[in-house]
């Protein structure tokens, strides 16, 4: 009888029900020509298969004429899911000369189109590595899953372009222009300076460190001055980022990841900070912000400077006792628990030196030797 139940488990397990087709991209998107990953919370199962949607309106949609909706979504997915072709410069000036331009599934890397009008232009699922894109005017135009890594994108319009999902990794930035461009699920890494994603969408956007992928040294998401007024960042992955003296008011930054984000001087005034992760945020003089409950605003950097103050009560065992200096930057109210099993609480907070706050932690050791 066990064996029964477990092979039928094993069954439910591994049917087709539990693997969504087309990659979890709502299928509806799909058929409309556009890549959108879901978590597959909403979905439907079609002819023995199960297929995702990003909201239950694209689900009703897809109901109301299910094969063929799917169609469309299978013939875009097929046609935009193939390894790219390599063209020579010659091929891509011949296609650039086209009306009906389209890069789509193209390898452009490092050919030339400083300056060019490429705004007629589909480029979905195109490479640019190492490309010049320098004053080259790519507004409005149809980039999704785009990969502009080591691109040349000083001066570059991507107002409102279309950069669903798209990679872009340590390009040469300077002036870039995201303005209202759609990032949702964007991955991108680099030095921006004072780039222009005012009033963009980067809903899921993953411009935090990636900690598992860094051949050449800490890489991360740096833009000092930029302009992000209005910018939508819901959900996104800004895990130290920096945004030093960046205008981020009127941002939306709802449930977004700021750990060891770094916002000296950064404007958010009138931002949506709901739900945002603010743990070890580098934020001196930061102001006009209204911080949701239970932030920890604080940076204990390695050379011993020391932004902020601590918040936050932690009760801790005797594991204390092996990882003692990092908890001691950590909680406003400190909780120490020793071998008598006592706890000696201690006000820590520390508005402008880091030494008053050591002073504290030297107490603390020496508690712990009695």
């Amino acid at each position: 009888m066990k064996l029964k139940f477990f092979l039928l488990f094993l069954a439910f397990v591994f049917s087709p029900l539990h693997s969504a087709e087309l990659e979890q991209y709502c299928t509806t998107s799909l058929a409309e020509g556009n890549f959108h990953k879901t978590d597959c919370d909403i979905n439907s199962t079609f002819e023995g298969k199960k297929y995702c949607f990003g909201n239950k309106k694209s689900k009703s949609i897809f109901l109301e004429n299910p094969q063929e909706t799917l169609s469309s979504a299978v013939a875009f997915y097929k046609k935009n899911n193939v390894e790219r072709v390599k063209i020579s410069q010659t091929e891509a000036n011949e296609i650039l000369d086209d009306p009906d331009c389209d890069f789509s599934n193209k390898d452009l890397g490092y050919l030339n189109f400083k300056g060019q009008d490429l705004t007629h232009c589909v480029m979905i699922n195109t490479s640019f590595f190492g490309a010049d894109l320098r004053d080259a005017n790519l507004s409005g135009a149809n980039l999704q899953r785009a990969y502009l890594n080591l691109a040349r994108l000083e001066k570059a319009n991507f107002a409102g372009a279309i950069l669903i999902e798209a990679t872009i990794f340590q390009p040469i930035f300077g002036d870039t222009n995201f303005m209202g461009a759609n990032l949702t699920n964007a991955r991108m890494i680099g030095t921006l300076g004072k780039v222009n994603m005012s009033k963009a969408l980067v809903k899921n956007g993953r411009f935090g460190l990636d900690v598992g992928n860094q051949p050449m040294g800490q890489m991360k998401f740096d833009s000092a001055g930029g302009n992000f007024k209005g910018t939508d960042f819901e959900d996104a992955d800004l895990n130290i980022a920096s945004f030093i003296f960046g205008d981020l008011s009127g941002a939306n930054l709802r449930n977004t990841n700021l750990h060891r984000a770094e916002l000296i001087q950064a404007d958010l005034t009138g931002a949506d900070l709901t739900g945002a992760d603010f743990t070890w945020v580098l934020r001196d003089f930061v102001h006009d912000v209204e911080y949701p409950e239970n932030v920890v605003a604080l940076e204990r950097r390695e050379w011993g400077n020391f932004y902020g103050h601590l918040s936050s009560t932690h009760k801790l065992t005797r594991s204390l006792f092996n990882n003692f200096e990092r908890l001691c930057v950590g909680a406003n109210f400190f909780t120490y628990f020793y071998r008598r099993n006592k706890t000696h609480r201690i006000k820590a907070i520390v508005h402008t030196h880091i030494s008053a706050f050591n002073d504290q932690c030297k107490l603390l050791r020496k508690m712990r030797k009695h």
